[in-house]
Order: structure tokens, then C-alpha cells, then sequence
């Protein structure tokens, strides 16, 4: 089983992942609110694990820093549910 600084380590490369797979990949072109959320995620979460894996080193600013990336994702998938749900009731 990994220790938690190998988890963290993990969560980042995974991360890391998403991320350039959404460069690559056009699979979200067609709904690129989500693939932004998806985006906006896949680097808070990052950042929260570099958080822990650098001891709370300028923690305040990387925890600002993922508020405001959580607000945009979330923002972004009310906005596509919205526009799915306007669709719907044509």
C-alpha cells in the first residue's frame, strides 16, 4: 500500500494526465464548458495535493487560488445544465 506522500504524488500525475489529455483529445470539443470544468478540477486538485506534499507552504494562496477554480467548474456545469434543460423544453 502507498504511503500518503506516494498518494499525493499520485493525485498530481493523475492530474497532470487529465489535463494533457484534454489538450490533446477533441472528445469535450463539442461542450468545451465541460471540458473547462473538467479542466478547472483536474488543477485544484492538484494544487491541494502540492499543499500537503509542500507542508502548507503558501497554502493561503493555493487554497484561494482553488476556491475561485471551484466556482468556475461549478459555475460552468450549472451553465451546461441549464443550457441542456432550455433545450429540452423546446
Amino acid at each position: 500500500m502507498e504511503n500518503n506522500q506516494e498518494q499525493l504524488e499520485r493525485i498530481c500525475q493523475l492530474a497532470d494526465e487529465i489535463v494533457a489529455t484534454l489538450l490533446q483529445e477533441r472528445a469535450f470539443n463539442h461542450t468545451p464548458t465541460l471540458r473547462d470544468a473538467v479542466e478547472h478540477l483536474a488543477r485544484t486538485t492538484k494544487a491541494l495535493a502540492a499543499i500537503q506534499l509542500s507542508n502548507g507552504e503558501q497554502a493561503d494562496d493555493v487554497l484561494r487560488y482553488s476556491v475561485t477554480k471551484m466556482k468556475i467548474a461549478s459555475n460552468a456545469v450549472k451553465q451546461q445544465f441549464q443550457t441542456k434543460a432550455s433545450i429540452a423544453e423546446m
